[in-house]
């Protein structure tokens, strides 16, 4: 009998709820063949689990018309978090207090510049970058150039991306580190003049034994200030900058002489120097005067 009464009046409601239109509009643009792959489903008497992903899968057009158009911005923005937490990930802690110390470095490079001989820029340009005042914080022809010579074609790091990594980063060899390292890299060329970005380079490289910055390395190799360095022992320091540790004349002479040998055919191929002068300087003994203390000599 209780099959027989009627049912209890329902009410139903006139109109969908806001969130559940909105839930089922997004579906409907992820998702345009969901209805009929759900139709589909339906009319199968039974299916299984293991079935329901092919069967799904098998009623996937491949001629384009099953598209996302809402997931490129989610990648965009996808992509976008990964590289900022890649890029914050590989600075150090105290990114702030280095950056604040280059900076300080960096004021009145171009009159800081002056004291040095010109011959030592030219030296550490040609050993290093060249084309320094021409690129933007990364050489695509000096990576060229690294690639195609490989290994004689030198690297292809600017001086730019030395600074960055000897300030900034470590010397560990991963492509997140490459990436953080070319932001930089445009970051400081942004920031800072070509003048304040060289002087900064040659006052935190390190030179071997220990030694970083120009100051140091010419008391140390020379007992003598940067400003009274000749052209022979400006391209004697530049070339230890490849590898300081092994190329430096004290550690290894012979290798310190080819290293200037190398840096006097680089500033000849840059055109900071002609044939006669660099065969002259590279057939002269090599000669240090070397105190140890890095004390300076006031004379």
């Amino acid at each position: 009998m209780s099959l027989l009464l009627p049912l209890h009046p329902v009410s139903l409601p006139t109109s969908r709820p806001r969130v559940a239109l909105q839930n089922t509009l997004v579906c409907s643009a992820l998702f345009p063949c969901r209805r009929r792959l759900r139709r589909s489903l339906l009319l199968q008497p039974e299916i299984s689990p293991s079935l329901a992903l092919p069967a799904m899968c098998s009623q996937i057009p491949f001629d384009g018309s099953f598209n996302f158009p809402n997931l490129f911005p989610f990648l965009t923005v996808s992509a976008g978090f990964i590289c900022v937490r890649s890029f914050l990930g590989a600075l150090p802690p105290d990114f702030s207090d280095r950056w604040n110390h280059l900076v300080e470095l960096s004021r009145g490079a171009e009159s800081k510049v002056k004291t040095l001989p010109y011959h030592l820029i030219q030296a550490v340009m040609a050993s290093e970058d060249h084309r320094f005042f021409y690129h933007f914080g990364f050489d695509p022809y000096g990576i060229g150039r690294a690639v195609v010579f490989y290994p004689n074609g030198g690297g292809g790091s600017t001086i730019t991306q030395q600074l960055v990594k000897n300030v900034f980063l470590t010397s560990e060899r991963k492509i997140s580190r490459k990436f953080v390292e070319g932001i930089l890299s445009l970051i400081l060329e942004r920031k800072f003049s070509k003048w304040g970005i060289l002087y900064s380079y040659l006052s935190k490289m390190y030179w071997g034994h220990g030694k970083y910055g120009i100051e140091a390395a010419s008391l140390f190799y020379f007992g003598k200030p940067p400003s009274m360095l000749n052209i022979s022992e400006s391209t004697l320091l530049a070339g230890i900058l490849p590898g300081p540790e092994v190329l430096n004349p004290i550690t290894n002479p012979k290798k310190g002489k080819e290293s200037q040998a190398r840096a006097l055919r680089r500033m000849v191929s840059a055109g900071f120097l002609d044939l006669e002068r660099a065969l002259e300087i590279v057939s002269q003994p090599l000669c240090l005067d070397n105190n140890h203390d890095g004390q300076e000599i006031t004379k």
